[in-house]
């Protein structure tokens, strides 16, 4: 029975040394390899990015009066102007007020006033700043009727902030 034993343990390392033996054989004759790939990456155009300028309005101002006469002949301004946009944030422009019409009751009184824009013309978009403006009643009006048409009115100015 002892030799039986000792028959079937040898026969049980016979099979894993020709076991063992076979794979390091076949993983003796086994070669690397190689292939190739293509990476293929598509490049951005540059695309015109939307943005918006926001202004605040400046409200309740006044009364002005001509220069040469008691009174406030001139105010000042602020406007709170953010220029943003997606993909914009961080860019630099240019800020440029253009004043259009300076009007009272509809009708054009540009020639009774001086409108002068005080800024800094950089502006970075998403960081809002203020700006001033200097509204000043220069001219007084020619004659009574005038006068009258314009005594006691708001004066609305239309402002054209443009960022380029």
């Amino acid at each position: 029975m002892k030799s039986k034993k000792l028959g079937i343990g040898l026969l049980l390392l016979l099979a894993f040394t020709v076991t063992t033996g076979t794979f390091a054989y076949w993983a003796s004759s086994v070669t690397g390899s190689n292939d190739t790939a293509t990476a293929t990456v598509t490049i951005g155009n540059a695309a015109a990015v939307t943005t918006t300028v926001t202004v605040g309005n400046e409200t309740n101002v006044g009364p002005l009066t001509p220069v040469g006469y008691s009174g406030t002949n001139d105010v000042d301004l602020d406007f709170d102007v953010d220029w943003d946009g997606t993909g914009a944030t961080g860019a630099s422009g240019t800020l440029v007020v253009t004043v259009g019409t300076v009007t009272i009751g509809g009708v054009d009184y540009s020639g009774l006033f001086t409108v002068d824009v005080t800024l800094e013309p950089t502006i970075i978009a998403g960081t809002p700043l203020t700006y001033s403006l200097n509204v000043e009643f220069t001219t007084e009006p020619a004659d009574l009727a005038a006068y009258t048409a314009v005594a006691g009115n708001d004066v609305i100015i239309t402002l054209t902030f443009t960022v380029s």
